[in-house]
């Protein structure tokens, strides 16, 4: 039995040793991650405030590029099947586990690659001070996403640990695109669209 076939057989043995206590809860932290409404949500909103409108803009830019990259890209490139579809066995598990459909392609999970690039983005971009809680709430929400979508057998592990690297990945580019961007908008503060950018704050209501 391979590292997938370990991991499942951990997360099914958590259905049927607590009868299904944790379905709920678990199926929850699947649905907030689903098309990662939550996590553009976060990041809209932090762009609206002036003190943290860029790292928002790096987390939602993180975000977007691990989907277009992942769910559009090498899912439909890989095309591998999601473990309920492509094995008896996982398929009774799924049963047991609620039977939650999914559709498209299994590798890689789209809902661990969004909370890790999310993550990591608000990480790389903020200040050095709240860093560990930002890890400590990222790495839990990771983990929990990761567990969520392998107790619905919508993924095997390995799936969950490529999104999470790509998600890592993508944050990091996001950081320079918007660096850039930053850098563009700031030596053209004259116009007034760039100086609005720069300025603006919703919460705040005082911006030029």
């Amino acid at each position: 039995m391979g590292i997938d076939g370990l991991f499942m057989e951990f997360v099914h043995g958590m259905c049927v040793a607590c009868g299904g206590f944790f379905t709920p809860f678990l199926r929850v932290i699947s649905l907030l991650g689903e098309k990662c409404w939550i996590f553009f949500l976060i990041s809209l909103l932090l762009c609206l405030n002036k003190k943290t409108r860029w790292i928002g803009l790096t987390a939602f830019l993180a975000v977007l590029i691990g989907g277009i990259i992942g769910s559009i890209g090498l899912k439909s490139i890989i095309m591998r099947m999601r473990p309920y579809t492509a094995n008896n066995l996982y398929q009774d598990y799924w049963q047991l586990a609620g039977a939650f459909p999914e559709t498209n392609y299994s590798m890689p999970s789209g809902h661990v690659l969004g909370c890790t690039a999310f993550f990591v983005s608000l990480y790389i971009t903020s200040k050095k001070d709240i860093r560990p809680i930002i890890s400590t709430i990222g790495i839990i929400s990771v983990i929990l996403m990761a567990i969520s979508r392998m107790y619905f057998m919508h993924h095997y592990f390995t799936d969950c640990v490529v999104g999470a690297i790509i998600g890592a990945i993508v944050s990091f580019i996001a950081k320079q695109i918007v660096r850039f961007i930053h850098k563009v908008v700031k030596e053209n503060e004259n116009i007034g669209l760039f100086r609005f950018i720069l300025n603006f704050d919703l919460f705040n209501r005082r911006h030029d």
